[in-house]
C-alpha cells in the first residue's frame, strides 16, 4: 500500500534530472521572459548543444517551467543567486531534487516509500524491478487513474532509475549511495517552506523531509543544530515548536550564506 492521495502521471518521460540543462537554463533565463521567447533564445544560442528544437521545447516546457516557474519567479531568482554565489553542485543537486519531486509525484513517492525503506532495511542496492513493481502497485491502489501500457510502465521505470542516478541516490550499477541533507539544503528548505506560508509545525511535518529519510524527530534535531548557526531561533517544548525567523525573504538568506 503506497498510502498517498496523490495521482501520478508520466511527465517524467519528458526529462529526468537534467542537471546540466537546468544550470544552463538558469544562466540564460531573464526575469519575465515569456516561455516562447526563452525557447527561441535557447535554440538561437545553441546552449543546449546537440538537442533538437523539439527536444528543447520539451525541456523548457515540461521540466524547467513546471519545476521551477510554476509558482512564479521566486524559485528561479533564488537558484540564480545560488549560482552567482558559486554554491556547490552537490548542494544544488539536492535542491533540484526537491523541486523535481514536487513536479513529479511518482518520483517523490518512489524515493519516500521504496528507496528510503531499502536504506532503513540495510539494503546495498536498488532492485532492478523496484520501479516497475512500484508502478504496478500504484495502479492497483488507484494512484494512476488509468492503467498504463506495458511500454509506458517500462519507460517510466527507466526514467525513475535514471533520475535516481542523476540526483546521486544510486550509481549506474544501482548501488545505494550515501544520501543525507547538507546543512545548507536543510536551511534552504526550512526557509522556503516558511516563506511559502507554512506554520512552524507544518514545516516539521512537510513531506519533503521524507526524501532524506527524516521523520518529524529527525527534522527537529537537524533544525535544532542549524539554529545554533544563527539563521533562525528554534524553541521546542514537547510537541510545541516555535521558530523566530531572522530573514524576510530567500534573497536575504542566500546573501548571508
Amino acid at each position: 500500500m503506497i498510502n498517498t492521495q496523490w495521482v501520478y502521471n508520466s511527465d517524467l518521460l519528458k526529462g529526468t534530472g537534467l542537471i546540466q540543462e537546468t544550470l544552463l537554463l538558469l544562466d540564460i533565463y531573464e526575469p519575465g521572459i515569456p516561455k516562447a521567447d526563452l525557447i527561441k533564445k535557447v535554440i538561437e544560442s545553441n546552449v543546449l548543444v546537440r538537442n533538437h528544437p523539439n527536444r528543447i521545447k520539451d525541456i523548457v516546457n515540461h521540466t524547467f517551467f513546471r519545476r521551477y516557474l510554476k509558482q512564479g519567479e521566486d524559485t528561479v531568482t533564488s537558484l540564480k543567486l545560488l549560482r552567482e554565489k558559486h554554491v556547490s553542485l552537490d548542494i544544488l543537486n539536492q535542491i533540484f531534487l526537491i523541486y523535481t519531486c514536487r513536479a513529479n509525484l511518482i518520483l517523490f513517492d518512489f524515493i519516500r516509500f521504496v528507496y528510503q525503506k531499502l536504506i532503513k532495511e540495510g539494503a546495498s542496492e536498488l532492485p532492478g524491478n523496484a520501479a516497475k513493481a512500484f508502478i504496478d502497485e500504484a495502479i492497483i491502489d488507484g494512484n494512476i487513474e488509468k492503467a498504463w501500457a506495458d511500454s509506458t510502465k517500462r519507460k517510466v521505470s527507466e526514467h525513475i532509475n535514471a533520475s535516481m542516478i542523476d540526483f546521486k541516490l544510486i550509481n549506474r550499477q544501482r548501488k545505494i549511495l550515501p544520501f543525507f541533507p547538507y546543512d545548507f539544503v536543510a536551511n534552504y528548505l526550512v526557509h522556503q517552506l516558511h516563506f511559502s506560508g507554512l506554520s512552524d509545525e507544518a514545516i516539521l511535518n512537510a513531506k519533503e523531509w521524507e526524501l532524506f529519510g527524516y521523520n518529524r524527530h529527525d527534522t527537529l534535531k537537524h533544525l535544532e543544530r542549524l539554529s545554533f548557526q544563527g539563521n533562525f531561533i528554534l524553541q521546542s517544548s514537547g510537541e510545541i515548536v516555535r521558530i523566530t525567523w531572522n530573514y524576510q525573504n530567500m534573497n536575504e538568506l542566500i546573501d548571508a550564506a
